[in-house]
Protein backbone atom coordinates (compact mmCIF):
# COMPACT_ATOMS: atom_id res chain seq x y z
CA UNK A 1 0.00 0.00 0.00
CA UNK A 2 2.80 2.41 0.90
CA UNK A 3 4.61 1.56 -2.33
CA UNK A 4 1.52 2.41 -4.41
CA UNK A 5 1.05 5.69 -2.55
CA UNK A 6 4.69 6.60 -3.13
CA UNK A 7 4.34 5.85 -6.86
CA UNK A 8 1.26 8.04 -7.08
CA UNK A 9 3.07 10.92 -5.38
CA UNK A 10 6.02 10.55 -7.75
CA UNK A 11 3.77 10.84 -10.79
CA UNK A 12 1.65 13.65 -9.34
CA UNK A 13 4.75 15.73 -8.70
CA UNK A 14 5.42 15.56 -12.45
CA UNK A 15 1.80 15.97 -13.57
CA UNK A 16 1.13 18.95 -11.28
CA UNK A 17 4.02 20.98 -12.69
CA UNK A 18 3.20 23.99 -14.88
CA UNK A 19 5.06 22.30 -17.73
CA UNK A 20 5.39 18.53 -17.93
CA UNK A 21 8.90 17.11 -17.93
CA UNK A 22 8.28 14.57 -20.69
CA UNK A 23 11.64 12.87 -20.29
CA UNK A 24 11.06 12.30 -16.57
CA UNK A 25 7.47 11.14 -17.14
CA UNK A 26 8.63 8.58 -19.70
CA UNK A 27 11.31 7.35 -17.32
CA UNK A 28 8.78 6.87 -14.52
CA UNK A 29 6.20 5.23 -16.78
CA UNK A 30 8.61 2.70 -18.26
CA UNK A 31 10.37 1.88 -15.01
CA UNK A 32 7.47 1.43 -12.55
CA UNK A 33 4.31 1.70 -14.66
CA UNK A 34 1.51 4.27 -14.42
CA UNK A 35 -0.76 3.76 -11.39
CA UNK A 36 -4.50 3.91 -12.03
CA UNK A 37 -5.22 5.78 -8.78
CA UNK A 38 -6.25 9.48 -8.78
CA UNK A 39 -6.48 9.70 -12.59
CA UNK A 40 -2.72 9.32 -12.93
CA UNK A 41 -2.78 6.70 -15.66
CA UNK A 42 -5.33 8.47 -17.87
CA UNK A 43 -3.38 11.74 -17.70
CA UNK A 44 -0.08 9.99 -18.38
CA UNK A 45 -1.43 8.17 -21.40
CA UNK A 46 -2.91 11.37 -22.83
CA UNK A 47 0.46 13.06 -22.54
CA UNK A 48 2.58 10.12 -23.70
CA UNK A 49 0.28 9.63 -26.71
CA UNK A 50 0.73 13.31 -27.67
CA UNK A 51 -2.88 14.20 -26.97
CA UNK A 52 -2.38 16.69 -24.14
CA UNK A 53 0.10 19.56 -24.57
CA UNK A 54 2.98 19.78 -22.12
CA UNK A 55 1.82 23.08 -20.62
CA UNK A 56 -1.00 22.55 -18.11
CA UNK A 57 -2.54 25.95 -18.82
CA UNK A 58 -3.33 24.77 -22.37
CA UNK A 59 -5.18 21.60 -21.32
CA UNK A 60 -8.69 22.99 -20.85
CA UNK A 61 -8.89 24.80 -24.20
CA UNK A 62 -7.25 21.93 -26.07
CA UNK A 63 -9.66 19.35 -24.63
CA UNK A 64 -12.69 21.48 -25.43
CA UNK A 65 -11.60 21.90 -29.05
CA UNK A 66 -10.70 18.25 -29.62
CA UNK A 67 -13.88 16.94 -28.02
CA UNK A 68 -16.00 19.32 -30.10
CA UNK A 69 -14.19 18.23 -33.26
CA UNK A 70 -14.87 14.57 -32.52
CA UNK A 71 -18.56 15.32 -32.03
CA UNK A 72 -18.55 16.93 -35.49
CA UNK A 73 -16.99 13.77 -36.91
CA UNK A 74 -19.87 11.73 -35.49
CA UNK A 75 -22.46 14.08 -36.97
CA UNK A 76 -20.77 13.95 -40.39
CA UNK A 77 -19.73 10.30 -40.60
CA UNK A 78 -22.76 8.50 -39.14
CA UNK A 79 -25.42 9.54 -41.61
CA UNK A 80 -28.51 7.69 -42.81
CA UNK A 81 -28.96 8.20 -46.58
CA UNK A 82 -32.00 10.29 -47.37
CA UNK A 83 -31.78 12.09 -44.04
CA UNK A 84 -30.49 15.54 -43.25
CA UNK A 85 -27.36 15.79 -41.16
CA UNK A 86 -29.26 17.14 -38.18
CA UNK A 87 -31.51 14.05 -38.26
CA UNK A 88 -34.52 16.33 -37.70
CA UNK A 89 -36.39 15.56 -40.92
CA UNK A 90 -36.19 13.08 -43.75
CA UNK A 91 -35.76 14.28 -47.32
CA UNK A 92 -37.72 12.87 -50.22
CA UNK A 93 -35.89 10.11 -52.05
CA UNK A 94 -35.35 11.16 -55.66
CA UNK A 95 -34.45 9.27 -58.79
CA UNK A 96 -30.88 10.50 -58.44
CA UNK A 97 -30.48 9.15 -54.91
CA UNK A 98 -32.13 5.85 -54.07
CA UNK A 99 -30.97 2.42 -52.78
CA UNK A 100 -30.46 1.00 -56.28
CA UNK A 101 -28.65 4.01 -57.67
CA UNK A 102 -25.60 2.61 -59.54
CA UNK A 103 -23.65 5.86 -59.18
CA UNK A 104 -20.58 5.11 -56.96
CA UNK A 105 -20.86 8.64 -55.55
CA UNK A 106 -24.39 8.04 -54.31
CA UNK A 107 -24.96 8.26 -50.55
CA UNK A 108 -26.67 4.88 -50.70
CA UNK A 109 -23.73 3.29 -52.50
CA UNK A 110 -21.40 4.54 -49.75
CA UNK A 111 -23.87 3.38 -47.11
CA UNK A 112 -23.75 -0.21 -48.38
CA UNK A 113 -19.97 -0.10 -48.66
CA UNK A 114 -19.69 1.18 -45.08
CA UNK A 115 -21.97 -1.61 -43.87
CA UNK A 116 -19.48 -4.22 -45.06
CA UNK A 117 -16.83 -2.66 -42.83
CA UNK A 118 -19.26 -1.97 -39.99
CA UNK A 119 -20.35 -5.60 -39.77
CA UNK A 120 -16.73 -6.65 -39.14
CA UNK A 121 -16.19 -3.89 -36.56
CA UNK A 122 -19.41 -4.85 -34.81
CA UNK A 123 -18.41 -8.52 -34.68
CA UNK A 124 -14.98 -7.73 -33.20
CA UNK A 125 -16.22 -5.18 -30.67
CA UNK A 126 -18.97 -7.46 -29.33
CA UNK A 127 -16.28 -9.91 -28.19
CA UNK A 128 -13.81 -7.24 -27.04
CA UNK A 129 -11.96 -8.30 -23.88
CA UNK A 130 -14.39 -11.14 -23.06
CA UNK A 131 -12.85 -11.67 -19.61
CA UNK A 132 -14.03 -8.20 -18.56
CA UNK A 133 -17.70 -7.60 -17.84
CA UNK A 134 -16.98 -3.90 -18.32
CA UNK A 135 -17.48 -3.81 -22.09
CA UNK A 136 -20.85 -5.54 -21.88
CA UNK A 137 -22.11 -3.18 -19.18
CA UNK A 138 -23.92 0.09 -19.88
CA UNK A 139 -22.03 3.34 -20.13
CA UNK A 140 -23.41 6.17 -17.96
CA UNK A 141 -22.63 8.57 -20.82
CA UNK A 142 -24.25 7.27 -24.05
CA UNK A 143 -23.87 9.25 -27.25
CA UNK A 144 -27.25 10.77 -28.07
CA UNK A 145 -28.83 13.23 -30.47
CA UNK A 146 -31.50 15.51 -29.03
CA UNK A 147 -34.31 15.70 -31.57
CA UNK A 148 -37.46 17.68 -30.83
CA UNK A 149 -36.88 17.31 -27.09
CA UNK A 150 -36.35 13.55 -27.49
CA UNK A 151 -33.07 11.75 -26.84
CA UNK A 152 -32.05 9.23 -29.50
CA UNK A 153 -29.01 6.98 -29.31
CA UNK A 154 -26.45 7.46 -32.05
CA UNK A 155 -26.11 3.68 -32.22
CA UNK A 156 -24.41 1.67 -34.95
CA UNK A 157 -25.46 -1.62 -33.36
CA UNK A 158 -29.04 -1.23 -34.55
CA UNK A 159 -27.83 -0.35 -38.02
CA UNK A 160 -26.08 -3.71 -38.17
CA UNK A 161 -28.85 -5.76 -36.60
CA UNK A 162 -31.64 -4.22 -38.68
CA UNK A 163 -29.77 -4.06 -41.96
CA UNK A 164 -30.93 -6.37 -44.73
CA UNK A 165 -29.01 -4.76 -47.57
CA UNK A 166 -25.47 -5.87 -46.87
CA UNK A 167 -23.71 -4.81 -50.01
CA UNK A 168 -24.22 -3.41 -53.46
CA UNK A 169 -22.05 -4.61 -56.31
CA UNK A 170 -21.88 -2.43 -59.41
CA UNK A 171 -21.31 -4.24 -62.69
CA UNK A 172 -22.00 -3.96 -66.41
CA UNK A 173 -23.71 -6.55 -68.56
CA UNK A 174 -22.80 -7.48 -72.13
CA UNK A 175 -24.79 -4.56 -73.51
CA UNK A 176 -22.76 -2.12 -71.40
CA UNK A 177 -25.70 -1.31 -69.14
CA UNK A 178 -24.75 -0.70 -65.52
CA UNK A 179 -26.67 -2.90 -63.11
CA UNK A 180 -26.80 -3.15 -59.34
CA UNK A 181 -26.63 -6.61 -57.82
CA UNK A 182 -27.89 -6.21 -54.27
CA UNK A 183 -27.26 -9.15 -51.93
CA UNK A 184 -29.54 -9.67 -48.99
CA UNK A 185 -27.92 -11.08 -45.92
CA UNK A 186 -28.64 -10.67 -42.22
CA UNK A 187 -25.94 -11.31 -39.63
CA UNK A 188 -26.19 -14.84 -38.32
CA UNK A 189 -28.50 -14.98 -35.34
CA UNK A 190 -26.08 -17.10 -33.35
CA UNK A 191 -23.52 -14.31 -33.43
CA UNK A 192 -25.74 -12.22 -31.15
CA UNK A 193 -27.25 -14.86 -28.89
CA UNK A 194 -24.61 -14.68 -26.15
CA UNK A 195 -24.84 -10.95 -25.54
CA UNK A 196 -27.02 -9.27 -22.95
CA UNK A 197 -29.59 -6.96 -24.50
CA UNK A 198 -29.62 -3.67 -22.62
CA UNK A 199 -32.86 -1.77 -22.01
CA UNK A 200 -33.92 0.76 -24.62
CA UNK A 201 -31.99 4.01 -24.27
CA UNK A 202 -28.85 2.39 -22.85
CA UNK A 203 -25.58 1.78 -24.64
CA UNK A 204 -22.84 -0.74 -23.82
CA UNK A 205 -19.20 0.24 -23.65
CA UNK A 206 -18.40 -2.02 -26.61
CA UNK A 207 -20.81 0.06 -28.70
CA UNK A 208 -18.76 3.15 -27.88
CA UNK A 209 -15.62 1.35 -29.06
CA UNK A 210 -17.49 0.37 -32.23
CA UNK A 211 -18.35 3.99 -32.98
CA UNK A 212 -14.75 5.14 -32.39
CA UNK A 213 -13.39 2.54 -34.81
CA UNK A 214 -16.05 3.31 -37.42
CA UNK A 215 -15.31 7.04 -37.34
CA UNK A 216 -11.56 6.34 -37.48
CA UNK A 217 -11.98 4.05 -40.49
CA UNK A 218 -14.14 6.62 -42.29
CA UNK A 219 -11.50 9.28 -41.73
CA UNK A 220 -8.74 6.96 -42.97
CA UNK A 221 -10.17 5.32 -46.11
CA UNK A 222 -6.73 4.29 -47.36
CA UNK A 223 -6.36 2.10 -44.31
CA UNK A 224 -9.91 1.43 -43.20
CA UNK A 225 -10.54 -1.03 -40.41
CA UNK A 226 -8.29 -4.04 -39.83
CA UNK A 227 -8.90 -6.77 -37.27
CA UNK A 228 -6.69 -6.13 -34.26
CA UNK A 229 -7.42 -2.43 -34.01
CA UNK A 230 -10.17 -3.22 -31.50
CA UNK A 231 -7.60 -4.85 -29.20
CA UNK A 232 -5.45 -1.71 -29.34
CA UNK A 233 -8.37 0.59 -28.61
CA UNK A 234 -9.73 -1.57 -25.76
CA UNK A 235 -7.14 -0.75 -23.06
CA UNK A 236 -7.16 2.96 -23.99
CA UNK A 237 -10.94 3.26 -23.74
CA UNK A 238 -11.10 1.16 -20.56
CA UNK A 239 -8.53 3.43 -18.89
CA UNK A 240 -10.48 6.59 -19.76
CA UNK A 241 -13.98 5.25 -19.09
CA UNK A 242 -13.10 3.68 -15.72
CA UNK A 243 -11.26 6.74 -14.43
CA UNK A 244 -12.37 8.19 -11.10
CA UNK A 245 -12.68 11.69 -12.52
CA UNK A 246 -16.21 12.47 -13.78
CA UNK A 247 -15.03 14.72 -16.61
CA UNK A 248 -12.66 12.04 -17.90
CA UNK A 249 -15.41 9.43 -17.77
CA UNK A 250 -17.92 11.66 -19.54
CA UNK A 251 -15.50 12.43 -22.37
CA UNK A 252 -13.86 9.01 -22.54
CA UNK A 253 -15.07 8.40 -26.09
CA UNK A 254 -13.58 11.55 -27.61
CA UNK A 255 -10.34 11.34 -25.63
CA UNK A 256 -9.91 7.66 -26.51
CA UNK A 257 -10.47 8.44 -30.19
CA UNK A 258 -7.65 10.98 -30.27
CA UNK A 259 -5.26 8.84 -28.21
CA UNK A 260 -5.98 5.88 -30.49
CA UNK A 261 -5.53 8.01 -33.61
CA UNK A 262 -2.15 9.29 -32.39
CA UNK A 263 -1.00 5.78 -31.53
CA UNK A 264 -2.12 4.45 -34.92
CA UNK A 265 -0.12 7.18 -36.66
CA UNK A 266 2.97 5.49 -35.23
CA UNK A 267 2.06 1.88 -35.98
CA UNK A 268 -0.35 2.15 -38.93
CA UNK A 269 2.16 0.68 -41.40
CA UNK A 270 1.66 -2.68 -39.69
CA UNK A 271 -2.00 -2.56 -40.70
CA UNK A 272 -1.37 -1.75 -44.37
CA UNK A 273 -0.19 -4.77 -46.32
CA UNK A 274 2.04 -3.02 -48.87
CA UNK A 275 3.73 -0.94 -46.15
CA UNK A 276 4.29 -3.76 -43.68
CA UNK A 277 7.91 -4.79 -44.25
CA UNK A 278 8.01 -7.41 -41.52
CA UNK A 279 7.87 -11.12 -42.30
CA UNK A 280 4.82 -11.74 -40.11
CA UNK A 281 2.90 -8.48 -39.86
CA UNK A 282 -0.74 -7.95 -39.01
Amino acid sequence: MFAILFRVLEFKSVLDAEEIDLKLLRKLAFSVGCPHEESVRSKCWKILLNYLPLKRQDWKKHLQEQRATYRQFIDEMIVQPGAKHDFSEREDVTFEDHPLNPNPDSEWSQFFKDNEMLIQIDKDCRRLCPDLAFFQSATPHPCVDVIKNERRLNSLRKRVEQSTLRSQIISKNRLGITTADVSFKRPKKSAYDDFVVLPEGEEAHWEVAERILFVYAKLNPGQGYVQGMNEILGPIYYTMASDADDDTQENAEADSFWCFTNLMSEIRDNFIKHLDESECGI
